[in-house]
Order: C-alpha cells, then sequence, then structure tokens
C-alpha cells in the first residue's frame, strides 16, 4: 500500500517537527490530532516550529488516515488512543515514537499488534513550550519489525519517508535498537532532569561546564538498563555506553532532555516508563536496580514539589 494520509497524535516537541517536515513536501497529507481544549487552544494560537506559524489541518480524527506517528507523552498515551481510535482504518499502519520499550505493547492491545513495527527517535534536540517547537537537529527516526522481518508495512513506512523527506533508517535488529535508545533515555533523561542540567554537562568535548560526576551517575544508571538487558538475551554491553557520546555530543549544548524540559516546566514526568520500569524488570529477573531505585525516589520527590 501507498500511504497518502497521516496524522500526528501529538503535537509536542517529537509529534511537530515530524509534522513540519512532512507538510513541507506534502502540506495537504498530514493532519494534527487535537480535540476539545486543545483543538480550540491550536485554533486561537497555532501552531509554530522554530518560530514559524505552519497551518497544519486540525482533525478530531474522525477520519480514517493510512499512517498514525503517536508522538505524545507517556501519561498522555491512554487519551490519545482512544482519542485516534475512530481513525484508524483496515489497513492503518501506526508508528510509536514515545520514549521506552512498552507503547507499542499498549497500543497494540487497544488497535492491533501487527500495526505496529517497533521504532524510535534518536538525535534530536527538539525543545517545546506552548504551541512552539524549536530544534537544532532532527534526528533520525529508527524502525523495523520486531521480529526482524522487514515487509511491506515497513517497506510502506520507508517510501512515505523517502518521499516527504523524513530521516530514517530501516533496523533488521530493531529490539537491540530499542533498548539501546532506552539505555540513553534511562541515564541521560533521569539524570539531567535531577540535577537540571543542560547537554553541554554531560559530554565528553572537553568543555569547562561538563560535571563527569553527573556522567558518571548516567552510566551506572546505563549499566543496570545493560544487566537487565542481557537477561532478556539482548546484547548490550559497556560498549553502548560510549556509543552513545558520539549522539550526545552531537546535539545543542544548550538544550535540554525533554524530561529536563517537563521538569522546570512543573509537569508530569516519564519516570514510570523509565526508571520505574526497569526496576520492575530487575525484580522479575533477579538483578538489583539501586541507581535507578533512587532516582525514581527522586523524580516522584521532585514532581510532589511542584
Amino acid at each position: 500500500m501507498a500511504i497518502k494520509s497521516v496524522l500526528i497524535a501529538g503535537a509536542g516537541a517529537i509529534g511537530l517537527f515530524v509534522a513540519e517536515t512532512i507538510y513541507k513536501a506534502d502540506p495537504g497529507c498530514v493532519s494534527i490530532l487535537a480535540k476539545g481544549e486543545r483543538l480550540e487552544r491550536y485554533r486561537k494560537n497555532g501552531l509554530k516550529v522554530n518560530g514559524k506559524k505552519i497551518d497544519f489541518h486540525l482533525s478530531q480524527g474522525n477520519e480514517k488516515v493510512d499512517f498514525i506517528i503517536a508522538a505524545c507523552k507517556f501519561h498522555q498515551l491512554d487519551q490519545i488512543i482512544e482519542d485516534m481510535t475512530p481513525a484508524v482504518g483496515k489497513d492503518t499502519i501506526i508508528l510509536s515514537l514515545l520514549n521506552g520499550i512498552s507503547s507499542e505493547d499498549i497500543i497494540g492491545a487497544k488497535l492491533g499488534r501487527e500495526r505496529l513495527p517497533l521504532a524510535m527517535i534518536i538525535g534530536t534536540d527538539a525543545f517545546h513550550k506552548g504551541e512552539e517547537t524549536t530544534y537544532s537537529n532532527k534526528g533520525i527516526i529508527h524502525f523495523g519489525d520486531a521480529e526482524g522481518k522487514n515487509g511491506a508495512r515497513e517497506q510502506a513506512i520507508a517510501e512515505f519517508f523517502d518521499r516527504t523527506g523524513v530521516f530514517y533508517e530501516l533496523e533488521t535488529n530493531m529490539k537491540r535498537a530499542l533498548w539501546y535508545k532506552y539505555m540513553m533515555n534511562v541515564g541521560v533523561n533521569q539524570v539531567t532532569a535531577i540535577l537540571r542540567l543542560p547537554y553541554r554537562a554531560i559530554m565528553t568535548r572537553g568543555g569547562p561546564e561538563e560535571i563527569p560526576q553527573a556522567r558518571l551517575l548516567m552510566e551506572k544508571a546505563m549499566g543496570e538498563v545493560i544487566a537487565v538487558a542481557n537477561a532478556q538475551g539482548i546484547d548490550l554491553d559497556e560498549t553502548d555506553i560510549e556509543k552513545q557520546y558520539n549522539t550526545l555530543n552531537g546535539l545543542n549544548p544548550a538544550g535540554f532532555t525533554s524530561m529536563c524540559q517537563d521538569v522546570m516546566a512543573k509537569r508530569k514526568t516519564e519516570a514510570e516508563m523509565f526508571s520505574l520500569a526497569l526496576t520492575e524488570l530487575g525484580k522479575k529477573y533477579g538483578i538489583n536496580t539501586p541507581v535507578n531505585e533512587t532516582l525514581f525516589l527522586l523524580l516522584r520527590s521532585i514532581e510532589q514539589n511542584y
């Protein structure tokens, strides 16, 4: 099948810049999901990307579409699923760009797991406030079949991204790639959020504002992810911690992770899908995760003190 229509479910940092890229290539094929108060706010204030107001089509999700990109926060997922369900047709493909390792299963349980390849986005430094997203690095969407059996579904997405200029990589071992991103999120997002640090503090460029102790804490959190991944047969190792600095060092040094943005704006974080999910998996496999248990308690304490 050829993808001719796409619905962006979540007009935050990721959703808006992906929508902007598609809009530039084919304005008529992309819509932003919005209902209720959010719809009225978008109509009143508009949506901006890098300072430019874009006249996106706003959809209440009642029209069937070929493709849905979910890009909301984890705690918004249940509502987003409900809102986008009427837009799901017989052959609709869904791509989830949420952080973590569980969104595909959650969406699939309601709308059909066969619709969803595994996916993630990595390397973006998008910042979102109000109805505006700014970015200097778009990052790359990685996706692929959970069992490495890429077929017509993945080919349709690749052809659509080729046509609309979305950067992507079609993966043959997407489970490992997803856990690699999860490892980064668990370390980078949580530590920067708790300490309110920009990217420059955890880079390895040799700058005066780098904080080695923050990097060490981040790496210890990542090490617990590696242990849990290994228990499930996913071959992450210590070299992946070193590899992720290639991505970090390419981001805007003054930028902030999405979780750090949440803390600074006094919004709910995604701690459930990071440290809490990891500690629960650790218990299942008999692996201690003291760093992430501590990070979860710290994040919850910060939220309760808003």
